[in-house]
């Protein structure tokens, strides 16, 4: 018997029958657990650079600051931004309600992912699918993070269980809601658009093929045209804006895959940038050394082992019981189907990344393939248990019944898991400088006054000097930076000696007329060590020293000094 064709009737005393029960139980518990993970000490951090851009633009979405460039020049995840304004509407401006939505988000994919892995295979597969999501260290960390990624992923995981649907049914209602999802799902985060091409797989599960493969264009060239606007208003325009000069440091094309099948493992190989989580992380303090290099093998042993297993069991041990052919048939496409949803994405942006431009970020951007990953890992544990024999005596491959043997892997996964999790939970870093610096200067001016931020300081300085109450004018050097909210100055911004002097003569003639006309300037000078960024900014204190201000340090802890005009106290 199917797991779709068990009975839905109750017993006598209200229980669901035993091959649904117990999976549904396990899914409840995993989500309840899964969901404390994620809301667990959301707010016990101060922001970091990406947050605080986060914060930036939400705190003045609809009231952007003039001469400021827009949302598009930096950003393509501007539903991201209206949603949390509308949730910050409700709830605060406070790091604890910014991360709230993404941890309510990553909460709400754990079970979205068990009920399309039982569309696809069962109760016994939603199961393990909820446990693998719950405990899955990289999903919790993006959880506890105010940025797109959590939306991101519920959206794409829906659009996942519409897709496998209107494939199924072949109706144009599924597909029409497959086809909003999706075009929500693409400006949430640009890199949805290498996952497009791979849901052409849908076909495998098809009963009508053709029908299906022609109702996929339709859908799919409909949602490219009404996303062409945004896509060059917003993804271009930010993709030519630079941001990718940073990852050519660390390009490393040959390992790129590899390495991001072992970040999306379960206590796989995470990045420096996962703070608290990524051993390579100056921030992580390891737990045990020897009980974390363990857990980061254990899974992708595994997962190469049962890989290695059913590609060559195929072939010494073909199924030949009948009933075991309409198992197998079926499930083998829906792997298929999953497989591309995971890999196609991965390889497509690796190739452009080889060929045109590295913008490839290992455990960021690959997000897009986690789904279909988790989807992954769950069905092949369910295979690999059916093809050895465990399926308990009397039951169908795919019925409700978990068996040991995948409880068992289950089990060590979570253990594997429970190390980062535990580090990263558990990881408190000291109180920003920045927070201090801003607390200090909030204490100091008026709601008349002005700020001037340099350099890299200037997103850290524009979150902590609102949150900490500042009501004064905050502007920054160079003036371009105000351009590029969210990216880097890299060295090639930078270079423009000719530029860089004309910005500064500008911005000390704007200083002196604040000052001749009354106001404050306090001078925050860059917090970096010394370094180019230093070296530039000190353009604008030698043009201001030549006309003859002075810099009077007012708190020299936290680099906060005081412009003054010549003869004035």
């Amino acid at each position: 018997m199917k797991p779709s064709a068990v009975s839905r009737k109750r017993n006598s005393r209200g229980v669901l029958p035993g091959d649904r029960r117990w999976p549904l139980i396990a899914i409840a518990t995993v989500t309840l657990i899964g969901a404390g993970m994620r809301f667990y000490a959301l707010g016990v951090r101060d922001f970091w650079y990406d947050e605080s851009c986060t914060f930036i633009y939400v705190y003045d979405l609809f009231d952007w600051p003039a001469g400021v460039a827009n949302l598009f020049v930096e950003s393509t995840n501007l539903p991201y931004y209206v949603v949390l304004r509308g949730w910050a509407a409700l709830f605060g401006h406070s790091e604890l309600a910014y991360r709230a939505m993404s941890a309510l988000a990553a909460a709400l994919t754990v079970p979205l992912l068990a009920w399309l892995c039982y569309r696809m295979a069962g109760w016994r597969a939603a199961a393990i699918t909820a446990t693998l999501a719950a405990f899955h260290p990289l999903h919790i960390y993006y959880a506890h993070e105010a940025r797109a990624y959590a939306l991101w992923m519920v959206i794409l995981s829906g659009a996942m269980f519409l897709l496998y649907e209107a494939a199924r049914r072949g109706r144009w209602r599924w597909w029409a809601a497959y086809g909003a999802a999706l075009l929500l799902c693409l400006p949430t985060h640009y890199f949805t658009m290498y996952w497009v091409p791979a849901t052409a797989a849908c076909v495998a599960v098809a009963g009508d093929r053709r029908r299906v493969l022609r109702q996929w264009l339709i859908t799919t060239l409909v949602v490219a045209v009404l996303f062409a606007p945004y896509l060059f208003a917003a993804v271009l325009p930010a993709g030519k804006g630079g941001g990718n000069k940073w990852i050519n440091k660390s390009w490393e094309p040959v390992l790129a895959i590899p390495r991001t099948v072992w970040a999306l493992l379960p206590a796989g190989d995470y990045p420096t940038h996962l703070r608290g989580l990524s051993l390579a992380s100056s921030d992580t303090v390891p737990l045990v050394p020897a009980l974390d290099a363990v857990t980061r093998l254990v899974p992708a042993a595994l997962l190469a082992g049962a890989v290695f297993f059913l590609w060559s069991r195929r072939r010494t041990r073909p199924v030949t019981d009948e009933s075991m052919y309409k198992y197998y048939e079926p499930a083998g496409r829906t792997v298929l189907f999953i497989v591309c949803l995971t890999f196609v994405p991965i390889i497509l942006v690796w190739l452009y990344s080889v060929v045109v431009r590295p913008n490839y970020f290992v455990g960021r951007y690959d997000m897009v393939a986690w789904p279909g990953f988790i989807l992954f890992m769950a069905l092949v544990t369910v295979h690999v248990s059916d093809r050895l024999g465990w399926t308990p005596a009397g039951r169908n491959p795919g019925d409700g019944v978990l068996g040991k043997a995948p409880l068992l892997i289950c089990l060590l996964l979570v253990t594997c898991s429970a190390v980062p999790i535990v580090r990263f939970l558990a990881w408190r870093p000291p109180p920003s400088p920045h927070r201090q610096r801003a607390e200090e200067l909030a204490r100091l001016a008026g709601p008349d006054d002005l700020a001037v931020t340099l350099s890299y300081d200037r997103e850290y300085m524009l979150y902590y000097l609102r949150r900490a109450g500042f009501k004064g004018r905050i502007v920054s050097f160079p003036s371009w930076l105000d351009n590029q909210v969210g990216w880097l100055d890299t060295d090639e911004d930078l270079s423009d000696a000719a530029r860089l002097a004309r910005d500064a003569g500008q911005m000390a003639r704007s200083l002196a007329q604040c000052l001749d006309a009354g106001l404050r300037v306090w001078w925050l000078k860059d917090s970096m060590p010394p370094s180019r960024r230093f070296e530039i900014n000190r353009h604008l204190e030698e043009l201001l020293k030549s006309d003859g201000f002075t810099l009077k340090s007012v708190s020299p802890d936290y680099l906060i000094y005081q412009l003054q005009k010549p003869g004035r106290s």
